[in-house]
């Protein structure tokens, strides 16, 4: 069912991450960081500044249309026409550098003068320049291996993912990969720019760190959907990768998968475990729960709901009672005849499932079921949750709020110990698993009250 949506979310990516992973190659081949020049080559220092920093301004040009275009498709062709403008303003006399140029440029002559290394810049004839000259960034040089060996050992963090992965059966290269990034570019993770991914020579494969932060793990840092969400919707979204896991096992129990298979393919130890994550809606999981077509039809809808209730385990109560004693003495037949007069309806309350019969009666506490009512099954339903957790909520305040007015009066103590007896009761359906009763010796709602002074 996804299957067009992620052919072509995957056709994207390896279109994407296609300059990433053939500078890998050509690294893992040569075991170079620069493969794209000899060692002793001589190489403008503002072509090594884009190389080593991913950064693809070198000149001072209006940014803003380079970086609409480029983030309206991820287009590598933006970059290399960003490339070939800024070669055609230079040649035309344009001398104007971008100002992180002179920074880059200036801290490494800066460790140069202390003699923190033995790189040096040079022109282009290669001869060396000295670093106390005066000097001219567009005619700087600087030698590859030279400049190689220094982020070698000064720069780990630009040190693309060489390694392969390890598998079984020989090895995966690092090229092979399809999501690949950008390691450490700070032009675009730092500065609101973009990193030329044809030319920059850091690459890595994504770690559980870096994919739980760009799915909104690390609430101090920009999420994905935060950084290219397209409405303010989009950015407020997260998501956390292992609630893919459960997306899927619930998506094949859906589809009517075995659960055995289901449970092989999570290389779980049993099927039970399967079951666990298994996140589909009650009307979903009582589809999939058969019962005779003959037995459905005398049955009626509603009747039938509470049979599958029962075949599934999803219901306790009298009721169900009843039908289990009838169905061990008397055989399947007899029992569901008792269903189909008994169970009049289903009742899905906002506290939990009710299998008491109002047939006659409406329900004699309003549906406030949590009030001990034995008739009342707790479930696992997200909606039956959050109404519970609100109601122990508000029973607190109200149990603060008296509390905070004390009185020696009758009413004070009915007023706190209605309060006291709805919080116990609603904190013991929240512990109920589901399927089981809360107050298997509560109340039996179908006897009525009993007669008061009043009555008579």
């Amino acid at each position: 069912m996804f299957r067009q949506l992620l052919t072509e979310s995957l056709d994207h990516a390896a279109e994407l991450t296609a300059p990433l992973r053939e500078t890998l190659k050509l690294q893992c081949e040569t075991g170079r960081l620069l493969p794209w020049y000899r060692a002793d080559d001589v190489v403008p220092f503002v072509d090594l500044y884009t190389r080593a920093t991913g950064h693809p301004f070198w000149l001072d040009v209006d940014r803003q249309p380079f970086i609409a275009r480029y983030r309206e498709a991820f287009d590598p062709k933006v970059l290399r026409d960003l490339h070939r403008f800024q070669s055609e303003r230079q040649q035309l006399g344009d001398r104007r550098l971008d100002w992180p140029v002179y920074i880059f440029g200036n801290r490494l002559l800066q460790r140069m003068r202390d003699g923190a290394i033995s790189m040096r810049f040079r022109r282009a004839s290669g001869e060396i320049v000295d670093p106390t000259e005066r000097i001219e960034w567009l005619r700087m040089h600087l030698v590859v291996g030279e400049f190689e060996a220094h982020i070698g050992a000064t720069t780990p963090t630009k040190v693309s993912d060489t390694s392969p992965l390890p598998l079984d059966q020989g090895c995966a290269q690092p090229w092979e990969f399809l999501f690949v990034h950008p390691k450490r570019s700070l032009s675009e993770e730092r500065n609101e720019g973009f990193c030329d991914v044809t030319r920059y020579i850091a690459v890595n494969r994504p770690d559980p760190t870096l994919i739980g932060q760009a799915l909104g793990d690390a609430k101090h840092l920009p999420s994905l959907f935060e950084k290219y969400g397209a409405t303010d919707e989009d950015r407020a979204l997260s998501l956390h990768s292992h609630a893919l896991r459960h997306l899927q096992n619930t998506e094949l129990f859906r589809l009517g998968v075995a659960d055995t298979i289901i449970s092989k393919r999570f290389n779980r130890r049993s099927v039970a475990q399967s079951y666990e994550y298994d996140h589909r809606s009650l009307a979903e999981d009582l589809d999939h729960i058969e019962i005779p077509q003959d037995i459905e039809i005398m049955l009626g809808e509603k009747a039938t709901t509470v049979a599958r209730l029962i075949k599934g385990g999803k219901a306790t109560g009298p009721i169900v009672e009843s039908f289990r004693r009838i169905q061990a003495s008397e055989g399947d037949q007899a029992a569901y005849e008792y269903l189909s007069v008994e169970a009049d309806g289903f009742h899905a309350t906002p506290y939990g499932h009710c299998l008491n019969s109002f047939t006659v009666d409406p329900c004699p506490k309003h549906l406030e079921c949590f009030d001990n009512c034995r008739h009342l099954s707790a479930t696992d339903l997200p909606e039956n949750r959050v109404n519970l957790v609100r109601l122990e909520g508000k029973f607190k305040d109200a149990m603060a709020a008296i509390r905070a007015r004390p009185s020696t009066s009758l009413g004070w103590r009915n007023q706190l110990d209605h309060a006291e007896k709805r919080l116990a009761s609603v904190q013991k359906l929240l512990a109920t698993p589901s399927g089981e009763r809360p107050f298997p010796d509560g109340q039996d709602r179908t006897l009525g009250r009993p007669p008061g002074v009043l009555d008579e």
